[in-house]
Protein backbone atom coordinates (compact mmCIF):
# COMPACT_ATOMS: atom_id res chain seq x y z
CA UNK A 1 0.00 0.00 0.00
CA UNK A 2 1.24 3.12 -0.99
CA UNK A 3 2.18 6.07 1.86
CA UNK A 4 0.85 9.09 1.54
CA UNK A 5 3.32 11.88 2.59
CA UNK A 6 1.73 15.16 4.41
CA UNK A 7 3.70 18.14 5.07
CA UNK A 8 1.92 20.08 7.99
CA UNK A 9 3.39 23.38 7.55
CA UNK A 10 2.31 23.27 4.05
CA UNK A 11 -1.09 22.68 5.41
CA UNK A 12 -1.25 24.75 7.45
CA UNK A 13 0.23 27.60 5.16
CA UNK A 14 -2.44 27.16 2.19
CA UNK A 15 -5.56 26.75 4.65
CA UNK A 16 -7.51 29.35 5.88
CA UNK A 17 -7.11 29.86 10.07
CA UNK A 18 -9.98 27.88 11.86
CA UNK A 19 -11.76 27.34 15.39
CA UNK A 20 -9.29 24.63 16.28
CA UNK A 21 -6.35 26.87 15.71
CA UNK A 22 -8.30 30.14 17.45
CA UNK A 23 -8.93 28.08 20.49
CA UNK A 24 -4.85 27.33 20.92
CA UNK A 25 -4.44 30.98 20.66
CA UNK A 26 -6.48 31.46 23.00
CA UNK A 27 -6.03 29.28 25.52
CA UNK A 28 -2.36 29.94 25.32
CA UNK A 29 -3.18 34.03 25.93
CA UNK A 30 -5.02 32.84 28.94
CA UNK A 31 -1.96 31.47 30.46
CA UNK A 32 -0.30 34.77 30.19
CA UNK A 33 -3.33 36.61 30.77
CA UNK A 34 -2.78 34.79 34.63
CA UNK A 35 1.46 34.92 33.98
CA UNK A 36 0.69 39.09 33.43
CA UNK A 37 -1.64 39.48 36.82
CA UNK A 38 0.91 37.53 38.96
CA UNK A 39 4.04 38.45 37.54
CA UNK A 40 2.96 42.74 37.87
CA UNK A 41 0.84 41.66 41.17
CA UNK A 42 3.68 42.55 43.42
CA UNK A 43 4.33 46.05 42.21
CA UNK A 44 0.63 47.12 42.42
CA UNK A 45 0.30 46.06 46.14
CA UNK A 46 3.78 47.57 46.73
CA UNK A 47 2.40 50.44 48.00
CA UNK A 48 0.18 48.50 50.55
CA UNK A 49 2.79 46.79 51.80
CA UNK A 50 5.01 49.81 52.59
CA UNK A 51 1.42 51.27 54.37
CA UNK A 52 0.94 48.21 56.03
CA UNK A 53 4.24 46.28 57.47
CA UNK A 54 6.07 50.16 57.87
CA UNK A 55 9.49 48.97 55.80
CA UNK A 56 11.14 51.21 53.47
CA UNK A 57 10.04 51.23 49.57
CA UNK A 58 13.87 50.03 49.22
CA UNK A 59 13.43 46.78 51.28
CA UNK A 60 11.44 45.62 48.64
CA UNK A 61 13.26 45.61 46.08
CA UNK A 62 14.75 41.93 47.11
CA UNK A 63 11.41 40.64 46.93
CA UNK A 64 11.35 42.44 43.24
CA UNK A 65 14.09 40.44 42.36
CA UNK A 66 13.92 37.17 43.68
CA UNK A 67 10.11 36.56 41.70
CA UNK A 68 12.51 37.94 38.61
CA UNK A 69 15.15 35.18 39.16
CA UNK A 70 13.00 32.44 39.46
CA UNK A 71 11.19 33.93 36.28
CA UNK A 72 14.50 33.64 34.46
CA UNK A 73 15.13 30.08 36.06
CA UNK A 74 12.23 28.84 35.21
CA UNK A 75 12.61 30.06 31.35
CA UNK A 76 15.57 28.57 31.45
CA UNK A 77 15.20 25.16 32.36
CA UNK A 78 11.67 24.63 31.60
CA UNK A 79 12.02 25.94 27.92
CA UNK A 80 14.54 23.64 26.84
CA UNK A 81 12.69 20.65 28.61
CA UNK A 82 9.41 21.72 26.81
CA UNK A 83 11.60 20.95 23.47
CA UNK A 84 12.87 17.61 24.50
CA UNK A 85 9.25 16.74 26.42
CA UNK A 86 6.60 18.31 24.68
CA UNK A 87 4.91 22.42 25.14
CA UNK A 88 2.03 21.05 26.89
CA UNK A 89 2.95 19.13 29.88
CA UNK A 90 4.85 22.10 31.33
CA UNK A 91 2.52 24.64 30.22
CA UNK A 92 0.60 22.90 32.67
CA UNK A 93 3.42 22.15 35.42
CA UNK A 94 3.83 25.98 35.26
CA UNK A 95 0.56 27.04 35.82
CA UNK A 96 0.33 24.99 38.13
CA UNK A 97 2.86 26.22 39.99
CA UNK A 98 2.51 30.24 39.97
CA UNK A 99 -1.19 29.15 41.29
CA UNK A 100 -0.27 27.60 43.99
CA UNK A 101 2.73 29.97 45.29
CA UNK A 102 0.68 32.52 44.69
CA UNK A 103 -2.00 31.25 46.53
CA UNK A 104 0.27 30.95 49.33
CA UNK A 105 1.36 34.58 48.89
CA UNK A 106 -1.74 35.40 50.16
CA UNK A 107 -0.62 34.15 54.06
CA UNK A 108 3.05 35.75 53.80
CA UNK A 109 3.88 37.03 56.98
CA UNK A 110 7.02 39.13 56.52
CA UNK A 111 9.57 40.02 53.70
CA UNK A 112 11.71 36.94 54.20
CA UNK A 113 8.28 34.74 53.58
CA UNK A 114 7.40 36.92 50.64
CA UNK A 115 11.03 36.69 49.26
CA UNK A 116 11.12 32.71 48.81
CA UNK A 117 7.44 32.46 47.97
CA UNK A 118 7.76 35.20 44.95
CA UNK A 119 10.97 33.09 43.80
CA UNK A 120 9.09 29.55 43.49
CA UNK A 121 5.86 32.01 42.25
CA UNK A 122 8.60 33.49 39.71
CA UNK A 123 9.64 29.31 38.43
CA UNK A 124 6.27 28.72 37.49
CA UNK A 125 6.06 32.18 35.78
CA UNK A 126 8.63 31.72 34.17
CA UNK A 127 8.58 28.75 32.51
CA UNK A 128 4.53 29.36 31.43
CA UNK A 129 5.63 31.89 28.70
CA UNK A 130 8.62 30.60 26.17
CA UNK A 131 6.15 27.41 26.25
CA UNK A 132 2.92 29.43 25.93
CA UNK A 133 4.25 31.74 23.06
CA UNK A 134 5.75 28.19 21.21
CA UNK A 135 2.87 26.54 20.94
CA UNK A 136 0.48 29.25 20.10
CA UNK A 137 2.94 30.46 17.12
CA UNK A 138 3.36 26.66 15.71
CA UNK A 139 -0.32 26.15 14.47
CA UNK A 140 -0.20 29.12 12.41
CA UNK A 141 0.93 30.10 8.94
CA UNK A 142 4.28 31.17 8.08
CA UNK A 143 2.48 35.01 7.37
CA UNK A 144 0.72 35.49 10.38
CA UNK A 145 3.76 34.26 12.77
CA UNK A 146 4.31 37.62 14.29
CA UNK A 147 0.58 38.28 14.96
CA UNK A 148 0.28 35.04 16.51
CA UNK A 149 3.21 35.49 19.03
CA UNK A 150 1.70 38.97 19.72
CA UNK A 151 -1.28 37.87 19.81
CA UNK A 152 -0.65 35.21 22.67
CA UNK A 153 2.01 37.70 24.03
CA UNK A 154 -0.61 40.40 24.52
CA UNK A 155 -2.53 38.15 27.43
CA UNK A 156 0.11 38.77 29.48
CA UNK A 157 -0.42 42.97 28.98
CA UNK A 158 -3.81 42.19 29.03
CA UNK A 159 -3.40 40.33 32.51
CA UNK A 160 -1.21 43.34 34.12
CA UNK A 161 -3.40 45.90 32.66
CA UNK A 162 -6.57 44.25 34.57
CA UNK A 163 -4.11 43.46 37.57
CA UNK A 164 -3.69 47.28 38.11
CA UNK A 165 -7.27 47.89 38.09
CA UNK A 166 -8.58 45.42 39.87
CA UNK A 167 -5.70 45.50 42.49
CA UNK A 168 -7.16 49.61 42.50
CA UNK A 169 -10.55 47.70 43.89
CA UNK A 170 -9.76 45.18 46.23
CA UNK A 171 -6.58 47.06 48.20
CA UNK A 172 -9.08 49.57 49.73
CA UNK A 173 -11.53 46.71 50.09
CA UNK A 174 -9.76 43.88 51.25
CA UNK A 175 -6.31 44.53 51.84
CA UNK A 176 -2.93 43.16 49.46
CA UNK A 177 -3.53 39.43 50.01
CA UNK A 178 -6.63 39.29 47.77
CA UNK A 179 -4.51 40.47 44.70
CA UNK A 180 -2.57 37.36 45.65
CA UNK A 181 -5.73 34.83 46.33
CA UNK A 182 -7.07 35.58 42.98
CA UNK A 183 -3.89 35.36 41.39
CA UNK A 184 -3.37 32.04 42.97
CA UNK A 185 -7.06 29.91 42.40
CA UNK A 186 -7.66 31.05 38.74
CA UNK A 187 -4.37 29.50 37.15
CA UNK A 188 -5.40 26.02 39.36
CA UNK A 189 -9.26 26.34 38.08
CA UNK A 190 -7.69 26.82 34.53
CA UNK A 191 -5.42 24.16 34.40
CA UNK A 192 -7.94 21.40 34.31
CA UNK A 193 -9.41 23.13 31.21
CA UNK A 194 -5.70 23.15 29.46
CA UNK A 195 -5.72 19.39 30.33
CA UNK A 196 -9.03 18.64 28.74
CA UNK A 197 -8.24 21.03 25.57
CA UNK A 198 -5.24 22.09 24.84
CA UNK A 199 -3.01 20.51 21.77
CA UNK A 200 0.23 19.00 21.82
CA UNK A 201 2.48 21.00 18.97
CA UNK A 202 2.03 18.89 16.28
CA UNK A 203 5.20 20.05 14.36
CA UNK A 204 7.48 18.82 17.66
CA UNK A 205 5.71 15.35 17.23
CA UNK A 206 6.68 14.93 13.93
CA UNK A 207 9.99 16.01 14.35
CA UNK A 208 10.02 13.23 17.36
CA UNK A 209 8.68 10.71 14.97
CA UNK A 210 5.78 10.29 17.47
CA UNK A 211 2.88 8.03 15.97
CA UNK A 212 1.02 8.95 13.00
CA UNK A 213 -2.36 8.46 14.87
CA UNK A 214 -1.36 11.13 17.41
CA UNK A 215 -0.87 13.83 14.66
CA UNK A 216 -3.50 12.85 12.90
CA UNK A 217 -6.15 14.41 14.96
CA UNK A 218 -4.44 17.44 14.83
CA UNK A 219 -4.23 17.76 10.88
CA UNK A 220 -7.68 16.90 11.15
CA UNK A 221 -8.93 19.89 13.00
CA UNK A 222 -6.99 21.87 11.04
CA UNK A 223 -8.43 20.56 7.57
CA UNK A 224 -11.00 18.19 7.76
CA UNK A 225 -11.21 17.87 4.59
CA UNK A 226 -7.63 15.68 4.36
CA UNK A 227 -8.10 11.55 3.66
CA UNK A 228 -6.22 10.36 6.62
CA UNK A 229 -8.03 6.83 6.66
CA UNK A 230 -5.19 5.25 4.58
CA UNK A 231 -1.45 4.93 5.42
CA UNK A 232 0.01 7.99 6.18
CA UNK A 233 3.27 9.63 7.22
CA UNK A 234 3.73 13.38 8.39
CA UNK A 235 6.97 14.88 7.22
CA UNK A 236 8.16 18.29 8.22
CA UNK A 237 10.16 20.26 5.94
CA UNK A 238 11.42 22.70 8.94
CA UNK A 239 15.02 21.85 9.73
CA UNK A 240 15.76 20.00 12.72
CA UNK A 241 18.98 18.09 14.02
CA UNK A 242 20.07 15.28 17.38
CA UNK A 243 21.02 16.58 20.49
CA UNK A 244 21.16 19.39 23.16
CA UNK A 245 18.66 21.95 21.76
CA UNK A 246 20.57 25.02 23.60
CA UNK A 247 23.92 24.16 21.32
CA UNK A 248 21.92 24.95 17.68
CA UNK A 249 20.86 28.61 19.16
CA UNK A 250 25.01 29.06 17.70
CA UNK A 251 25.00 26.72 15.14
CA UNK A 252 23.61 26.94 11.78
CA UNK A 253 24.74 30.58 11.46
CA UNK A 254 22.50 31.43 14.39
CA UNK A 255 24.60 32.75 17.16
CA UNK A 256 25.58 36.41 16.02
CA UNK A 257 21.45 36.60 15.78
CA UNK A 258 21.45 34.92 19.21
CA UNK A 259 23.39 36.95 20.98
CA UNK A 260 21.98 40.18 19.63
CA UNK A 261 18.11 38.83 20.94
CA UNK A 262 19.43 38.00 23.83
CA UNK A 263 20.92 41.92 24.24
CA UNK A 264 17.38 43.10 23.23
CA UNK A 265 15.38 41.08 25.53
CA UNK A 266 17.53 41.88 28.13
CA UNK A 267 17.89 45.50 27.50
CA UNK A 268 13.97 45.51 26.98
CA UNK A 269 12.97 43.74 30.33
CA UNK A 270 15.01 45.90 31.85
CA UNK A 271 13.31 48.82 30.94
CA UNK A 272 10.13 46.97 31.43
CA UNK A 273 10.32 46.31 35.07
CA UNK A 274 11.85 49.26 35.90
CA UNK A 275 9.00 51.09 34.93
CA UNK A 276 6.42 48.40 35.87
CA UNK A 277 8.14 47.72 39.49
CA UNK A 278 8.51 51.50 40.59
CA UNK A 279 5.92 53.42 38.59
CA UNK A 280 3.36 52.83 41.55
CA UNK A 281 5.35 54.26 43.81
CA UNK A 282 6.86 57.09 41.52
CA UNK A 283 3.13 58.40 40.70
CA UNK A 284 2.34 58.22 44.13
CA UNK A 285 5.47 60.48 44.86
CA UNK A 286 4.12 62.74 42.68
CA UNK A 287 1.41 63.42 44.27
CA UNK A 288 -1.41 60.54 43.00
CA UNK A 289 -3.12 59.11 46.09
CA UNK A 290 -2.11 54.64 46.29
CA UNK A 291 -5.29 53.33 44.43
CA UNK A 292 -5.24 56.38 41.82
CA UNK A 293 -1.28 55.76 41.22
CA UNK A 294 -1.72 51.67 40.44
CA UNK A 295 -4.73 52.41 37.58
CA UNK A 296 -2.80 54.94 36.24
CA UNK A 297 0.10 52.34 36.28
CA UNK A 298 -2.82 49.69 34.48
CA UNK A 299 -3.54 52.59 32.11
CA UNK A 300 0.04 52.10 30.78
CA UNK A 301 -0.35 48.29 30.19
CA UNK A 302 -3.64 49.44 28.84
CA UNK A 303 -1.26 51.55 25.86
CA UNK A 304 0.66 48.54 25.98
CA UNK A 305 -2.19 46.62 24.63
CA UNK A 306 -2.80 48.59 21.63
CA UNK A 307 1.09 48.73 20.69
CA UNK A 308 1.54 45.06 21.06
CA UNK A 309 -1.70 44.14 18.70
CA UNK A 310 -0.38 46.76 16.17
CA UNK A 311 2.98 45.97 15.93
CA UNK A 312 2.42 41.70 15.32
CA UNK A 313 0.18 43.47 12.22
CA UNK A 314 2.82 45.80 11.02
CA UNK A 315 5.61 42.98 11.22
CA UNK A 316 3.98 40.69 8.86
CA UNK A 317 3.05 42.85 6.06
CA UNK A 318 6.22 45.43 6.55
CA UNK A 319 10.45 43.94 7.06
CA UNK A 320 9.69 43.53 10.70
CA UNK A 321 12.99 43.85 11.54
CA UNK A 322 12.42 48.22 10.04
CA UNK A 323 9.11 47.95 12.13
CA UNK A 324 10.77 47.44 15.39
CA UNK A 325 13.47 49.24 15.09
CA UNK A 326 11.03 52.50 14.59
CA UNK A 327 9.21 50.85 17.60
CA UNK A 328 11.90 51.34 19.89
CA UNK A 329 13.33 54.71 18.80
CA UNK A 330 9.69 55.77 19.22
CA UNK A 331 9.20 53.95 22.73
CA UNK A 332 12.57 56.24 23.58
CA UNK A 333 10.96 59.26 22.90
CA UNK A 334 7.63 58.61 24.53
CA UNK A 335 9.03 57.03 28.18
CA UNK A 336 10.31 60.51 28.97
CA UNK A 337 7.09 62.14 29.17
CA UNK A 338 6.44 59.97 32.47
CA UNK A 339 8.12 62.91 33.66
CA UNK A 340 5.50 65.39 33.14
CA UNK A 341 2.86 63.34 35.33
CA UNK A 342 1.92 64.94 38.53
CA UNK A 343 -1.16 65.38 40.83
CA UNK A 344 -2.06 69.03 39.50
CA UNK A 345 -3.05 67.53 36.37
CA UNK A 346 -6.45 66.59 35.92
CA UNK A 347 -6.95 62.76 36.33
CA UNK A 348 -8.83 61.70 33.17
CA UNK A 349 -5.84 63.79 31.46
CA UNK A 350 -2.96 61.62 33.56
CA UNK A 351 -4.75 58.57 32.09
CA UNK A 352 -5.32 59.59 28.59
CA UNK A 353 -1.62 61.16 28.32
CA UNK A 354 0.09 57.12 30.40
CA UNK A 355 -2.60 55.52 27.64
CA UNK A 356 -0.54 57.36 24.53
CA UNK A 357 2.37 57.01 26.43
CA UNK A 358 2.17 53.17 27.02
CA UNK A 359 0.51 52.35 23.42
CA UNK A 360 3.74 54.03 21.43
CA UNK A 361 6.09 52.04 23.86
CA UNK A 362 3.85 49.20 23.40
CA UNK A 363 5.35 49.31 19.47
CA UNK A 364 8.96 48.86 20.68
CA UNK A 365 9.33 46.73 23.60
CA UNK A 366 9.43 43.14 24.55
CA UNK A 367 6.38 42.16 22.98
CA UNK A 368 7.92 42.60 19.58
CA UNK A 369 11.14 41.08 20.24
CA UNK A 370 8.86 37.60 21.46
CA UNK A 371 7.58 38.29 18.04
CA UNK A 372 10.82 38.42 16.18
CA UNK A 373 12.12 35.19 18.42
CA UNK A 374 8.95 33.01 18.04
CA UNK A 375 9.49 33.40 14.29
CA UNK A 376 13.15 33.23 13.95
CA UNK A 377 14.10 29.72 15.32
CA UNK A 378 12.52 26.66 13.65
CA UNK A 379 10.38 24.33 15.85
CA UNK A 380 13.13 21.62 17.19
CA UNK A 381 14.47 24.63 19.43
CA UNK A 382 11.62 27.27 19.54
CA UNK A 383 10.98 26.93 23.48
CA UNK A 384 14.96 26.67 24.24
CA UNK A 385 15.36 30.00 22.27
CA UNK A 386 12.59 32.29 23.02
CA UNK A 387 12.66 30.55 26.59
CA UNK A 388 16.51 31.01 26.88
CA UNK A 389 16.48 34.55 25.21
CA UNK A 390 13.39 35.24 28.22
CA UNK A 391 15.90 33.74 30.63
CA UNK A 392 18.54 36.32 29.83
CA UNK A 393 15.94 39.18 29.46
CA UNK A 394 14.67 38.03 32.95
CA UNK A 395 18.83 39.09 34.21
CA UNK A 396 17.74 42.55 33.04
CA UNK A 397 14.57 42.94 34.88
CA UNK A 398 16.58 42.27 38.03
CA UNK A 399 18.81 44.57 37.17
CA UNK A 400 15.80 46.60 35.99
CA UNK A 401 13.90 46.10 39.21
CA UNK A 402 16.97 46.68 41.51
CA UNK A 403 18.19 49.84 39.84
CA UNK A 404 14.83 51.55 39.83
CA UNK A 405 15.05 51.32 43.87
CA UNK A 406 18.97 52.06 43.54
CA UNK A 407 18.41 55.17 41.83
CA UNK A 408 15.18 56.47 43.90
CA UNK A 409 17.70 55.67 46.68
CA UNK A 410 20.41 57.87 45.58
CA UNK A 411 18.03 60.64 45.03
CA UNK A 412 17.90 60.88 41.26
CA UNK A 413 15.37 63.14 39.53
CA UNK A 414 12.88 61.41 37.70
CA UNK A 415 14.36 63.00 34.31
CA UNK A 416 17.40 61.09 34.54
CA UNK A 417 15.93 57.72 35.44
CA UNK A 418 13.45 58.17 32.24
CA UNK A 419 16.42 59.12 30.58
CA UNK A 420 18.76 55.95 31.18
CA UNK A 421 15.27 53.87 30.02
CA UNK A 422 15.04 55.79 26.93
CA UNK A 423 18.94 55.03 26.01
CA UNK A 424 18.18 51.69 26.54
CA UNK A 425 15.54 51.30 23.98
CA UNK A 426 17.88 53.22 21.67
CA UNK A 427 20.32 50.63 21.65
CA UNK A 428 17.87 47.79 21.28
CA UNK A 429 16.57 49.86 18.18
CA UNK A 430 20.30 49.40 16.92
CA UNK A 431 20.65 45.97 17.87
CA UNK A 432 17.38 45.14 15.68
CA UNK A 433 19.19 46.39 12.67
CA UNK A 434 22.09 44.71 13.49
CA UNK A 435 20.18 41.31 13.49
CA UNK A 436 18.81 41.68 10.72
CA UNK A 437 22.16 42.02 8.78
CA UNK A 438 22.98 38.62 10.57
CA UNK A 439 19.61 36.97 10.54
CA UNK A 440 20.10 34.60 7.66
CA UNK A 441 21.37 31.97 9.53
CA UNK A 442 19.00 31.09 11.03
CA UNK A 443 15.00 32.09 10.50
CA UNK A 444 13.98 28.02 9.88
CA UNK A 445 10.68 29.85 11.28
CA UNK A 446 10.13 31.43 8.59
CA UNK A 447 10.94 35.38 8.99
CA UNK A 448 10.94 37.84 6.88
Amino acid sequence: MAVERIDLAEVIDRRPIGGFQYRTLLLCMTVLFMDGYDTQAIGYVAPALVGTWHVDKAALAPVFASGLVGLGIGGLVFGPLADRFGRKRFILLSTALFGLFSLATSFAGSLDQLFLLRFLTGLGLGGAMPNAVALGVEYFPRRMRASAVTFVFVGFTIGAAVGGFLASALLPAYGWPAVFLVGGLVPLLLVPLLAALLPESARLLILQRRPAREVARYVAAIDPALPLGGAVEFVSSEAAAPGVPLKHLFTGGRAVATLLLWLIFFLSLMVTFMLASWLPLVFNGAGLAVDRAVAATGMWQVGAIAGTLSIGQLMDRIDRYYVLAAGYVGGAVAVTLFSTISAAMPFALVLLLIFAIGWIIGLGGVQGANALAGAYYPTFIRSSGVGWALGIGRVGSIVGSLLGGLLLRLHWQLEAIFFVASGCSLVCALSVLAMRHWRHGGEGGGAR
